[in-house]
């Protein structure tokens, strides 16, 4: 089962790249059947949660169809919709793998360890390190500095060790994630809005710094009186550790770079252009440091494990995709709109409804690319009369905040599997810093009206 499932994804994101120059109704009808199949045999592995959102998502969409007599024929094209959020999703672990393999994540804790004085100075460090670490391998960087917390702070109370950990990797993995280029909501938003990322980015970029300081400020004044044991490191491993730094800060920087002349030279959109660099550009940089053939058979060890996570995005994204088409070919999504016309002559409080509905759908479970997929709904009839560029922001923002306070959502999830704790108390402790981390979200986009 599991090779039939990585033909039929690897076909589905094949085709959808191979569309983008093409722009051929045959080759998307391929790739829709391809998806409608996917998306069913995609039912039995998929996680309990995701099943659940996708079969609703399903039947309502049925219902939808049925009582405005949509043309079936039509219908399975829609499963196409989600083919950028999908290939995006396929082809990221590229990147988390040639970090891996590149030994980057061993050579950021041995610097973080080196000079750590006390609890204040080892949770910027940690800050920084969780930072830099989600930029490349995602999800990843929470079991791999969870471990390292968990080392340096055994002998603390058990209380503040979980606290710590909640913020030093909670909070750095939202501010990275808010400019990141491979972050799957930036990519949401900007398809719903209309925005250029290369735009956005600097805007993001300025508030992920801004957020970085603020935190890491806070931070070190609040645990700066907890002493901590020294660790030696010779000075040969310190120089090999700032140059794998180096190399990795080059990494980022030319890939991006690489993406926009993609983008520029080609006329594809920012994401659909970081699509086609990923593959090549990290072979490529796996090769110039002779690392390829460790590279390939480490990809192959773990893509097992992949085709498992991309069961559960088959099974919540094409759903999500089928129904946005169809509320966008009925008049359900105007009567919607027709009762929050009065937003429109008030943004700021279009943008705070925004940011709050983000908080408060996840609380209650709802998955972030749900909240989005509805937000986007609702917010395409502004967008003639509000800044686009206003809105992306305060979207992105929003829902990337739930990265820290999100109570069932991913990053806490896992983190919780250490904890053992209620899932709210880590909500709890982040709270106060999300609506702060929203709010100035909300403020910028207002400043940018």
């Amino acid at each position: 089962m599991r090779r039939l499932l990585f033909h039929l994804y690897t076909s589905y994101v094949a085709l959808y790249i191979f569309n983008l120059f093409l722009n051929n109704e045959t080759v998307m009808t391929i790739q829709g059947w391809i998806g409608i199949l996917a998306l069913f045999l995609s039912i039995a592995g998929a996680n309990r949660t995701y099943q659940i959102i996708g079969v609703v998502f399903l039947i309502v969409s049925g219902v939808i169809a049925i009582g405005y007599e949509l043309p079936f024929n039509e219908l399975v094209g829609h499963f196409t919709s989600m083919g950028l959020l999908l290939s995006l999703l396929y082809l990221i672990p590229f990147i988390n793998h040639y970090m891996i393999i590149g030994g980057y994540e061993q050579s950021l804790f041995n610097i973080l360890q080196k000079n750590t004085p006390n609890l204040g100075k080892f949770y910027v460090k940690s800050y920084l390190t969780s930072y830099a670490l989600t930029l490349f391998i995602f999800i990843s960087t929470i079991p791999l500095v969870y471990t390292l917390v968990k080392e340096k702070t055994a002998h603390l109370n058990e209380r503040i060790t979980h606290q710590l950990a909640t913020r030093a990797i909670l909070r750095p993995f939202a501010a990275a994630n808010t400019w990141s280029p491979i972050e799957v909501y930036i990519a949401m938003v900007v398809a719903f809005t209309g925005s250029s990322y290369l735009a956005l980015l600097p805007i993001l970029f300025a508030f992920s710094v801004m957020m970085l300081l603020l935190d890491t400020s806070l931070g070190y004044f609040k645990y700066r009186n907890v002493n901590l044991e020294p660790v030696e490191e010779e000075d040969t491993q310190q120089n090999t550790n700032y140059r794998h730094l180096l190399s990795l800060a080059g990494f980022l920087i030319l890939f991006i770079a690489t993406a926009a002349i993609t983008h520029l030279l080609t006329g594809l959109e920012f994401f659909d252009s970081i699509i086609l660099v990923i593959l090549p550009y990290t072979f490529t940089w796996a090769m110039v440091t002779k690392k390829h053939r460790t590279f390939i058979r480490y990809t192959q060890k773990v893509w097992g494990d992949h085709i498992w996570t991309m069961q559960n995005f088959m099974m919540l994204l094409l759903p999500i995709g089928l129904f946005n088409e169809l509320i966008g070919e009925t008049p359900l999504l105007e009567i919607a709109i027709e009762s929050f016309a009065w937003l429109e002559r008030t943004p700021l409080l279009l943008f705070i409804f925004i940011q709050l509905s983000s908080m408060v759908l996840a609380f209650f479970g709802f998955h972030p690319l749900v909240t989005l997929s509805l937000q986007g709904l609702f917010v395409t009839p502004f967008l003639e009369s509000i800044n686009p560029l206003s809105v992306s922001v305060v979207m992105i923002i929003s829902v990337i905040a739930n990265d820290m306070t999100g109570t069932f959502n991913i990053p806490i999830t896992m983190l919780n599997q250490y904890f053992k704790r209620n899932p709210y108390q880590l909500t709890l402790w982040n709270i106060g810093y999300a609506l702060i981390f929203g709010g100035t979200g909300v403020l910028i986009g207002w400043m940018l009206l």
